[in-house]
């Protein structure tokens, strides 16, 4: 609510004309997950970092997703989050090294569904080659049958080994009674139909940055899609994917702010996971050797900046002076609110009544 206003502080810029006395302010953004605005700014420059990264080649998306019945169990047990990369890129890297590639895989994970509901699942990228131990690029096929055995056997082990350890909501209290029980659970979920979704491949790697970008980055709800707030309760919009037509959804304000608030990672989570070529540990030594078989060049990452986001969207530089043409340089900073004060100032907002 206090994005980019005097209350988190602002940065003025001057002139460098002696004859202009215009001056600048700069409010500060308050770079949340669940801004529209940050949230934009932070894909714009996480898409241009990763296209600094990828090979430019083709890409196969594919989508890793599980029963429902299992999303509120690690919604309770967020640190299992942790485990749904290496088990969905394992799919593939087992796959690949028994034909002794080394693949690369980027994925990111996506915790919410069309009602901010938590639908915790694996949207992953793998380019469409590997490096063999000769150093040559060689493409890399697999049968698709083979993903969702090998991801549904990892899932349902993973919660099979954790149950002493898990805190079950209340909806699985009878499922949780006792080890025996928790098994049958498993079984049941295990022998249905897991989606593992494939798409076509990508032409080129702009078009799997830009599609990841919408998922890892943005905040779980638009803007546009708030329709009505009345009386406390908030009224949204959303595409059912079964009918494909877009419906309303009306939630009181408390379940609304917990279904949003249960998206927002905790600290140092990282999103996005790198594997085989592309992880850290080995990119530094194998995309160059990738890069030179494909007849490409490594260009660094730019750095995109206000400024520099400013020219590219709204073709406006933000330092060039509106009355005199000349340049505005950084003069001083403006300091916000504390923490407390800050929190005051928005329950003051909030406890406004409509005239």
């Amino acid at each position: 609510m206090s994005c980019k206003t005097h209350k988190l502080g602002a940065k003025a810029y001057g002139c460098t004309n002696s004859q202009c006395s215009h001056e600048k302010r700069v409010c500060n953004t308050c770079k949340s997950k669940l801004c529209t605005s940050c949230g934009q700014k932070a894909t714009e420059r996480w898409i241009t970092v990763i296209n600094s990264i990828l090979p430019d080649c083709k890409y196969r998306h594919i989508t890793f997703t599980m029963p429902k019945e299992f999303w509120i169990i690690f919604q309770y047990n967020r640190a299992l989050l942790n485990h749904l990369f290496s088990l969905s890129a394992n799919t593939l890297i087992s796959l690949a090294k028994k034909r002794g590639l080394t693949v690369g895989i980027f994925a990111a994970l996506h915790t919410y569904g069309r009602q901010i509901n938590f639908n915790c699942h694996i949207h992953l990228s793998i380019a469409e080659f590997g490096l063999n131990q000769q150093g040559k690029l060689k493409t890399f096929t697999f049968k698709f049958g083979l993903l969702m055995k090998q991801w549904r056997y990892g899932v349902i082990n993973l919660l099979r080994t954790h149950y002493p350890i898990l805190i079950l909501p209340p909806e699985l209290e009878t499922e949780g009674t006792s080890l025996q029980s928790w098994n049958t659970f498993l079984n049941r979920n295990y022998n249905s139909h897991w989606n593992v979704d494939i798409a076509q491949n990508t032409s080129h790697k702009s078009h799997t940055a830009k599609y990841l970008g919408s998922y890892v980055k943005k905040p779980p709800i638009a803007a546009a899609r708030l329709a009505d707030y009345t009386g406390g309760d908030v009224t949204f919009t959303y595409l059912d994917h079964r009918s494909k037509r877009y419906k309303d959804l009306t939630l009181n304000q408390t379940e609304m702010m917990l279904r949003i608030l249960s998206h927002v990672p905790e600290k140092h989570f990282k999103m996005i996971r790198y594997f085989g070529f592309l992880s850290n540990r080995l990119r530094g030594h194998l995309l160059p050797l990738i890069y030179k078989q494909l007849g490409q060049e490594i260009v660094a990452a730019k750095t995109f900046s206000f400024a520099a986001m400013m020219k590219a969207f709204l073709k406006v530089d933000p330092f060039k002076c509106i009355l005199c043409g000349a340049r505005m340089v950084f003069t001083k900073f403006i300091a916000g609110l504390k923490v407390g004060q800050l929190v005051s100032a928005i329950e003051n907002i909030v406890l406004q009544r409509p005239i």
